[in-house]
C-alpha cells in the first residue's frame, strides 16, 4: 500500500499530517478556551505572546517541542514534587513500541510518557485516545496535531460497527509501528481505572491481533509490546473518580455534564500530585508468546493480558499513601515502617477535605471514602496477590 493511499485509508482516526498543521495552529489559537488552559500551563506569558508561540508552529514536531515539552515541564514544576522514571535500559530507538500502559489520568498519564521519552532521548509516540475526550473543540485539535490516534468508543456504535472500528484501528496501530517507525501508547482498559485497580482488558489484546498473523508469536512479536506503569503519590481526580462509583454502585444513573471530561483534563493537570513516577517495564519476549501460542485459542488473549498486568503491577512504585489507605483500610499498622507521622497527618486532611466535597456533591461520604481509600490501598493488595514481598 503506497504511504498516500494508506493515509487516505486512515483520515478518520489518523492525527494531522504536518502540511495540515499551519491551519490548525490558527484554530487553536483562537479558541477562547485556551485562555484558561495557558494561564496555568504559561503563567510567565500572557496569551498574545502563547498564541504567537501556537501561530509559528509548522510540523507536528514544532508543536511537541516548542509547545508541549515546556507546558508539560511546567505542569510538573508546580504540580508535583518529583517526576522519576526507571526501565528505560529495556528501550531502543531501533524498535517501534507498543507502549501498553496502566491509566490513572485522561491526558497526564500520555503527556508525561512523551516528556520521559524527550527526557531520555527516545522518540515519542503517537497517543490512542478515545472519542469521547475530543468533543471539545480546543482538545481535538492539540490533540490531533500531537499525533493522536481517535479510537471510536464501544458506546457509541452498533457491535458491528464497534468489531470494524476495532479492526481498522488496529490495522492503522500495525502500520504506524511496523512502517512508519512511530511508536504507539495506549491504555491497558477502556477509560481510567477508577478504583485503583489496573486490569489489561482481554478485548484490547484481542484488537491489536485484528490486524496481523493467525501465527500468535508473529502477530505480537511485530507489535514489540512494552507495558508501561505509572504512580502518583496523590492520584489525580480521586475524588471525582470516588464520587462516580459511588453514585454507579448505589445504583443511580450517571451522565456526565456538559464539558465534564475538559473539566477533568484541567483538573487533573492542576491538582497537586506529590511525587510521580514511571516505570518502563521490560518488553514482552518471544519465549513468553511462544508459551501463550500453546494456549486453547480462546485463552491467549486472556493470558497476554495476564502477563502485561503481572509487568505493570510490579513495576508500579508504591508511595507512603498507598502504605496508609492499606493500613487504614484494614485497620493495621503492617506498613508503618513506610510512612512517617507527618505523611499520615498529610493524608488524613486530604480525607477531612475529601470529604467536605462528598457532603457538596451529595454522595455518601462513608461509601465515597472507602473507594478512595481502595486508590490508594488497591496497588498494595495487587502486589501482595502476585506475591511479592513489600516486608
Amino acid at each position: 500500500m503506497m504511504e498516500e493511499n494508506t493515509q487516505s485509508f486512515f483520515d478518520d482516526i489518523r492525527a494531522y499530517r504536518d502540511e495540515e498543521i499551519p491551519a490548525v495552529v490558527e484554530k487553536i489559537a483562537s479558541d477562547p478556551l485556551l485562555i484558561p488552559a495557558a494561564q496555568f500551563v504559561f503563567p510567565n506569558l500572557d496569551i498574545e505572546q502563547v498564541r504567537g508561540i501556537i501561530s509559528a508552529c509548522r510540523t507536528a514536531d514544532d508543536i511537541q517541542r516548542k509547545i508541549m515539552y515546556p507546558a508539560i515541564g511546567g505542569i510538573i514544576h508546580r504540580t508535583m514534587r518529583s517526576f522519576t522514571t526507571s526501565g528505560c535500559e529495556y528501550l531502543s530507538d531501533k524498535n517501534s513500541w507498543l507502549y501498553i500502559s496502566n491509566h490513572r489520568d485522561i491526558t497526564l498519564d500520555a503527556m508525561l510518557m512523551q516528556y520521559a521519552l524527550f527526557e531520555n532521548n527516545l522518540p515519542t509516540t503517537d497517543i490512542s485516545l478515545g472519542d469521547n475526550l475530543l468533543r471539545t473543540p480546543l482538545v481535538f485539535e492539540i490533540c490531533k496535531a500531537n499525533y493522536m490516534i481517535k479510537v471510536i468508543r464501544k458506546d457509541d456504535v452498533t457491535m458491528r460497527e464497534f468489531l470494524e472500528n476495532s479492526k481498522h484501528l488496529s490495522e492503522y496501530i500495525r502500520y504506524r509501528i511496523n512502517e512508519a517507525h512511530r511508536s504507539v501508547w495506549i491504555a491497558q482498559r477502556n477509560g481510567r481505572t477508577k478504583d485503583g485497580i489496573d486490569i489489561t482488558e482481554p478485548g484490547i489484546i484481542k484488537m491489536f491481533s485484528l490486524s496481523g498473523s493467525a501465527d500468535v508469536v508473529e502477530n505480537f512479536s511485530q507489535l514489540h509490546i512494552a507495558p508501561v506503569a505509572i504512580s502518583y503519590q496523590y492520584e489525580p481526580c480521586d475524588v471525582f473518580k470516588a464520587v462516580e462509583l459511588c453514585r454507579r454502585q448505589s445504583g443511580a444513573a450517571y451522565q456526565k455534564a456538559e464539558n465534564e471530561d475538559f473539566l477533568s483534563i484541567l483538573t487533573g493537570i492542576k491538582a497537586w500530585k506529590g511525587d510521580t513516577h514511571m516505570t518502563y517495564c521490560e518488553p514482552i519476549s518471544t519465549e513468553e508468546l511462544e508459551v501463550v501460542a500453546q494456549l486453547p485459542r480462546a485463552e491467549q488473549c486472556k493470558a497476554l493480558a495476564e502477563i502485561i498486568d503481572k509487568r505493570i503491577i510490579t513495576g508500579y512504585k508504591l508511595y507512603d499513601t498507598n502504605y496508609i489507605a492499606y493500613d487504614i483500610k484494614n485497620g493495621t499498622r503492617r506498613f508503618a515502617k513506610y510512612y512517617t507521622s507527618e505523611a499520615e497527618q498529610q493524608f488524613a486532611l486530604h480525607l477531612v477535605r475529601s470529604n467536605a466535597q462528598f457532603e457538596v456533591m451529595g454522595v455518601d461520604k462513608d461509601a465515597a471514602r472507602d473507594i478512595l481509600l481502595g486508590i490508594y490501598a488497591n496497588p498494595v493488595e495487587a502486589k501482595l496477590n502476585l506475591g511479592i514481598n513489600l516486608e
